[in-house]
């Protein structure tokens, strides 16, 4: 199908575009800064020696869950639900097609096995709330975030489901895990706090306005604490161990040019609203998960690569999306 502009008010493209792109840059300086603050934290001795497992915890257990309640209960409806349930074909296909893509990069670049889950994590798996959210509504305005939260469903519904249990078989070192074994693995607060939070929207059951005032604040824990997570673990990395090598330049090929190009492939196949499709392109070229960081250090797998894959993600973003904003202006 053909990309058809959404619809502006009469004021000059050179205007939306460069509001759109300093928008979006702000956003990532935001997340930079952050992150940035755990590293000082980290190396100037302010935080606890386990301060990084216990925020990864805390993130994990605490903060995850009621950000998933309250983001489906805040942004969907029962029939809305139902209505933009057909677009959510697109990005759980192409989220699809884009892991299968990278499994197989993997294998050609031949990345060690401890590290495949999470690169093929990366080749498919996108920031799609934390920096995905603000950066389409700062170019396409509140109409874009019902598409935004459908792609938010696939990402966070595939990375709890599929990317998941790719890190933790990252984690085994090589080990066949059995059914029953990788379900418990997989039995993590955020995903319960995901399919939890769909089956409110669905059965439409009310929860108390302070309740869910409640974990939109518990909830906004969650980014600060993930970001810190990060800037703490890269603190334990020596710089001299940061390398352009092959498998860092392969997931960042796989991020910010495989993802976006699968979804694009399938677009003709697959029809959605033009601005889903906007969105959809857009969300699929973000910067990798930072969740991705956080799991691979609860489940003991390379949470040093993982970390590295986040922070360079981070900063090829500030050219990659205003490039993308720039092509979709």
């Amino acid at each position: 199908m053909g990309l058809e502009p959404p619809d502006y008010p009469a004021i000059s493209l050179k205007g939306i575009i460069m509001d759109a792109i300093l928008q979006g840059l702000s956003g990532i300086f935001e997340v930079v800064l952050i992150a940035g603050l755990g590293f000082y934290l980290a190396r100037s001795g302010w935080l606890w020696k386990t301060a990084g497992k216990d925020l990864t915890r805390m993130t994990m257990t605490v903060a995850l869950p009621p950000l998933m309640v309250y983001s489906l209960k805040s942004n969907f409806t029962h029939d809305q639900l139902i209505r933009t349930a057909p677009d959510l074909l697109l990005p759980f296909a192409s989220i699809f097609v884009a892991y299968l893509a990278g499994r197989l990069w993997a294998a050609i670049l031949h990345i060690s096995p401890g590290r495949r889950g999470v690169f093929t994590c990366t080749c498919c798996i996108a920031n799609a709330i934390f920096i995905g959210l603000p950066v389409n509504v700062a170019l396409f305005g509140e109409k874009s975030v019902p598409s935004a939260m459908l792609y938010y469903i696939a990402n966070t519904a595939m990375f709890w489901g599929l990317g998941a249990y790719l890190i933790v078989k990252d984690a085994g070192g090589g080990k066949t895990f059995t059914f029953w074994e990788m379900m418990k693995k997989l039995r993590t607060p955020p995903l319960m706090g995901f399919l939890a939070g769909v089956l409110l929207v669905l059965l439409d059951i009310p929860i108390p306005s302070f309740a869910l005032t409640a974990c939109r604040y518990v909830g906004n824990m969650a980014t600060p604490m993930a970001l810190m997570v990060i800037g703490i673990q890269m603190s334990g990395i020596p710089l001299s161990k940061i390398h352009w090598d092959r498998d860092l330049a392969g997931a960042m090929a796989g991020r910010f040019i495989l993802s976006p190009l699968c979804l694009y492939l399938l677009l003709p196949l697959i029809p959605v609203s033009p601005m889903s499709a906007h969105v959809f392109l857009l969300q699929a070229g973000m910067p990798a998960m930072t969740n991705m960081t956080i799991l691979a250090a609860s489940v003991g797998a390379d949470a040093d690569y993982s970390t590295t894959i986040n922070c360079i993600s981070l900063l090829l973003g500030i050219f990659f999306i205003p490039f993308y904003m720039f092509l979709f202006s």
